[in-house]
């Protein structure tokens, strides 16, 4: 199961709470000048920086940052 998958089962609350979270993060990235995208919406992973929500708990998401981070060193 991956970031996107588990965010898809949480209830409305987490869902809401985590869009909330990621629309003050991104916010704070733009202000600094970087484009930013969760890495399953960037469409242009070489201009906009990708987030992969992980969790401290679980560790669930490490596979897909390691897998972006593989798929970074490829270009």
């Amino acid at each position: 199961m991956n970031s996107r998958d588990t965010l898809d089962a949480q209830n409305i609350n987490t869902k809401n709470h985590f869009e909330s979270q990621l629309e003050k993060t991104v916010l704070a990235f733009n202000e600094q000048g970087f484009n930013v995208a969760l890495y399953w919406e960037n469409d242009s992973p070489e201009d906009t920086l990708s987030f992969v929500p992980t969790s401290a708990i679980t560790g669930e998401g490490l596979s897909d940052l390691i897998f972006n981070l593989c798929r970074m060193g490829q270009v």
